[in-house]
């Protein structure tokens, strides 16, 4: 007796049968919705909460589906020109929470807005010198 094999299925309309046989949520107009969603400055896990998914439901979509994933791309892009056009109204008017708004900007957009900087080297490092030394610790009684 052999058991049979979770597969995968595609059925019509872009919906799929995920391995454990539960009809996915996916709907191919959720991809302008999170546009939407997210460029309103909010983030790809709010929309998975306003849909009743949770955030790697949202990954696992973006894998699944091309058209989903370039929407999620364009998403974040509009997020981040949120966050960007936010703080560059607190500056110019002083109102504003900067706090709230560095933080939404690093999360949001860390390909343009982090602290920390990569650099990165190229060519050899020669080493003209090794020293060893023996540091014998001083006599306490002296």
């Amino acid at each position: 007796m052999t058991a049979a094999k979770p597969t995968a299925k595609k059925t019509a309309g872009g919906k799929g049968v995920s391995k454990g046989g539960r009809p996915s949520k996916y709907k191919p107009e959720y991809c302008e919705a999170i546009v939407a969603h997210m460029a309103e400055g909010a983030s790809a896990t709010s929309f998975a909460a306003s849909i009743g998914v949770s955030r790697s439901t949202i990954t696992e979509w973006a894998s699944e589906h091309p058209e989903f994933s370039a929407a999620v791309t364009r998403g974040k892009t509009m997020c981040a020109a949120w966050w960007e056009k936010l703080a560059r109204t607190n500056a110019m008017t002083g109102d504003g929470n900067a706090t709230l708004t560095v933080f939404g900007l690093k999360n949001m957009a860390p390909d343009d807005w982090r602290e920390k900087q990569e650099v990165e080297h190229s060519g050899g490092v020669t080493v003209t010198k090794i020293v060893r030394e023996i540091v014998r610790p001083q006599n306490p009684n002296a």
